[in-house]
């Protein structure tokens, strides 16, 4: 078997099934304890028994269908090579734990690191409200009219830690998962996005591609980027589109 041999349409396919298999292992455990079992790893972030087992599931599925592709999960940092499966299984693992349902599973497959290169795939999923959208789905590019008040998404952690304040021009909301919050703003809800902490590329990879072919920028450190090809990317990270730049260098 060998790149070629890749179909995208039939990785979405298989996606499907693995969503619903997402749904029963979560309900399965909820209503057997009301609880996910949650460990701390070494690091101190925390992981839970749903984390690992979308790792081990989509590793199974997916690498077991097509072997030559390395894998790089926050669970399972196998090979960080292209061609490579990147997949954060859930992303918002503290909103999980604690009962709150903003986190996503952001799984792509990439054989390399651009955004524009169309082999690439990228999907993001919500368990809890069924939200998903990939690199696949079709849209409308539109002009978009925005208001005379922006709306920013930021994680929960750096509102409580007051990095941004909401002013006459932006209204800064705290929504967990940054997957999942970039996988709202290509689905239009929001006006941009940004992260002020350093972000693993499993957290973005998936987001990234799917906001970059719905025409919007990723701002890393003030220098427009076109692709991830390392492990991790430094803070400030900025999604937005092309119509407000002039406006949101005000409040950068």
């Amino acid at each position: 078997m060998n790149e070629e041999t890749i179909n995208n349409i039939d990785v979405l396919s298989t996606l499907e099934k693995i969503k619903v298999d997402i749904c029963h292992f979560i309900d399965e455990k909820l209503n057997k304890s009301g609880l996910f079992e949650i460990l701390q790893k070494k690091d101190k972030s925390l992981v839970t028994n749903v984390d690992i087992f979308i790792s081990d599931l989509i590793k199974d599925r997916i690498t077991g269908k097509y072997p030559f592709l390395n894998f790089y999960s926050e669970e399972d940092m196998e090979k960080f090579e292209f061609p490579m499966v990147i997949l954060d299984p859930i992303d918002g693992t503290k909103e999980l734990a604690s009962g709150v349902g903003e986190c996503a599973v952001s799984f792509g497959i990439y054989f390399s690191a651009e955004f524009a290169d169309e082999r690439n795939f990228s999907w993001i999923f919500n368990p809890f409200n069924g939200f998903s959208i990939s690199s696949l789905d079709p849209y409308v590019p539109s002009k978009k009219f925005f208001s005379e008040k922006l709306l920013a998404y930021i994680s929960r952690t750096e509102n409580s830690g007051g990095l941004h304040n909401s002013s006459e021009s932006c209204h800064y909301h705290a929504v967990g998962s940054i997957a999942y919050k970039l996988g709202l703003l290509a689905a239009g809800s929001c006006d941009f996005v940004i992260s002020k902490k350093p972000k693993n590329i499993w957290d973005i990879m998936a987001g990234s591609h799917i906001c970059h072919l719905r025409g919007l920028k990723m701002l890393s450190n003030n220098n427009i980027i076109s692709g991830i090809s390392t492990k991790k990317l430094p803070d400030t990270l900025v999604w937005y589109p092309e119509e407000i730049e002039d406006r949101l260098e005000l409040l950068l």
